[in-house]
């Protein structure tokens, strides 16, 4: 069953062309929703977080295209992460990473939604001890005053009409490169890459999924 998941994650195909080797696609399709309604893979991925290394706490977004399979011109609660911008209908993904740059904790919102709106209202990752790594566009002190809260020290270049000074950490700032590198693995998946999926649950899913199977691999080729 779960191999034919991963192979669905990988290449991105409609469930109905799964190869028969996996078993019929009805049913690995059933499991997969009720996986996903469950809530499965995010308990998976914040057991695989727990190995978290490094005092390092990075946080960004990814604009990831809507295919016209996932438009619903009706609308309803199952696609409330898909927006309009100028490009078109996506979602944004939203990810926090530690220090070797894996996944500990992801979530979507529409794509029209501002990156310091999605940090301030999505799912964080425990905090305590941490330093938060972050653009510009994360400049706010409601989101440094929340960071403060949870236990965390922000690493936050200014933006330009800053009235205010505050400190960051340049050195810190140059690890920001591996929460756009986790991006670049994850749409390796095609599924990923493209959302082929109306539903949240079940796209965010995918995510989880690929998020997970990057901390497997990272584990596996640093075993000695």
């Amino acid at each position: 069953m779960v191999e034919g998941m991963i192979y669905i994650l990988r290449t991105g195909c409609p469930w109905r062309d799964l190869p028969v080797v996996y078993g019929p696609w009805n049913s690995v399709y059933t499991r997969w929703r009720r996986w996903g309604q469950s809530g499965l893979w995010a308990r998976l991925l914040r057991v695989v977080a727990r190995g978290a290394r490094g005092k390092l706490r990075c946080v960004d977004t990814s604009h990831i295209k809507v295919h016209q399979d996932a438009s619903n011109p009706v609308g309803g609660q199952e696609n409330q992460a898909i927006g309009r911008t100028k490009g078109g209908l996506n979602t944004k993904l939203s990810a926090w990473v530690e220090g070797r740059g894996r996944a500990v904790s992801l979530s979507v919102a529409p794509g029209q939604v501002h990156d310091i709106s999605i940090a301030q209202t999505g799912v964080f990752p425990p905090l305590r001890g941490t330093i938060t790594v972050a653009d510009k566009g994360y400049d706010s002190d409601p989101f440094r005053t929340q960071l403060a809260r949870k236990g965390s020290r922000s690493c936050i270049p200014p933006r330009y009409n800053r009235l205010r000074l505050v400190r960051w950490h340049r050195g810190y700032y140059r690890k920001r490169h591996r929460v756009e590198n986790l991006f670049q693995r994850l749409k390796r998946y095609r599924r990923v890459g493209t959302r082929y999926d109306k539903n949240d649950q079940y796209f965010l899913g995918f995510v989880q999924l690929a998020a997970i199977l990057d901390w497997l691999k990272s584990d596996f080729e640093n075993t000695p």
